[in-house]
């Protein structure tokens, strides 16, 4: 069995506000995991990663010798890292770059940089490898091209944690997804939309599945009650939001009540379900007018219907 690196990362609080907690992550050797979370964490968490010796970490905005040509630059690091020089032709070949051997570095295209930019990724012997947004921007050539140099690398017996706030690349490149907020590190539960039918469970055998089903392109992803900030009905279409996040869902808002309620979420309105655990206040414009503003990043105020305000407020004591 591959063994496991297991990593405590530490919290980060900025001006008194605890921006995220601690949390554990397992990286598997030879496994690519995501870690799908906003910019400004993502940041932070690879200066935390620099800081160790078991890691490598490639910034998207390193700098490059653009003065060298492509040819020149691997050479130098072949020999930075004790390769053999002829490694080097093998090298162009694996990032796609034989014709642009002989071209200055400044000449490539953004999206032919990112890719050499994964040289040291390739060439270095860290066991951990933490890449910051390997796919943002890039073509599709480079973007099937990157997939082809991390098989390579896992075959090096190295983990790779790549950072995002694509959750469409990451779910493109990982075996297990991860999202990052306030309130700590928690698994998205993402699964391929298999068009074969599932074989049918015995009637007499009741399943109970809590999470809720949403989808994003091709993927379903499943999302634990408790994760979720509230749901929307916009002309029609179902979205559970999630950390300022939309994902469309096939359930109603009616299916979806008698879901969640158990779960301490409430019909606000005709068009919303809110979870009330992320709820901060109640708040009154006219003797008419109500709004629940939760407790999210993004300040998220939802309606909050006069003939749904007795009810609420038998809920919640007062």
């Amino acid at each position: 069995m591959a063994e496991n690196i297991k990593i405590l990362v530490d919290p980060y609080i900025e001006g008194g506000n605890v921006i995220y907690s601690s949390f554990h992550l397992s990286l598997q050797i030879g496994a690519i995991i995501g870690i799908y979370t906003d910019v400004s964490k993502i940041h932070t968490l690879m200066h935390w990663f620099l800081k160790r010796q078991d890691t490598f970490t490639s910034f998207r905005e390193s700098a490059l010798y653009e003065r060298l040509t492509v040819y020149e630059y691997i050479q130098f690091f072949v020999k930075l890292f004790h390769y053999k020089n002829d490694e080097i032709e093998n090298l162009l070949k694996l990032f796609n770059l034989t014709k642009q051997k002989n071209n200055r570095i400044h000449k490539l295209t953004y999206s032919e940089k990112q890719r050499l930019k994964l040289l040291n990724t390739y060439l270095n012997q860290a066991p951990i490898q933490v890449l910051e947004e390997p796919f943002q921007n890039i073509d599709e050539f480079s973007k099937q091209n990157i997939l082809e140099i991390f098989e390579v690398i896992q075959a090096q017996q190295k983990s790779i944690l790549l950072l995002s706030n694509n959750l469409e690349d990451l779910m493109m490149s990982c075996s297990e997804i991860y999202r990052l907020d306030t309130t700590g590190l928690h698994i998205l539960d993402v699964k391929e939309e298999d068009s074969e039918q599932a074989p049918q469970p015995p009637e007499h055998i009741p399943i109970r599945f809590d999470k809720i089903p949403t989808k994003k392109n091709d993927k379903i992803i499943l999302f634990n009650p408790p994760e979720i900030d509230y749901i929307e009905s916009v002309e029609g279409v179902v979205l559970v939001y999630v950390v300022g996040e939309a994902y469309p869902c096939a359930l109603s808002l009616n299916e979806l009540e008698q879901k969640l309620t158990a779960f301490g979420f409430f019909r606000s309105h005709r068009s919303y379900i809110v979870n009330l655990q992320k709820v901060r206040e109640i708040i009154t414009w006219t003797r008419n007018s109500y709004s629940l503003a939760l407790n999210s990043t993004d300040k998220t105020v939802v309606p909050l219907s006069k003939n749904k305000l007795a009810n609420l407020k038998k809920i919640l004591g007062i």
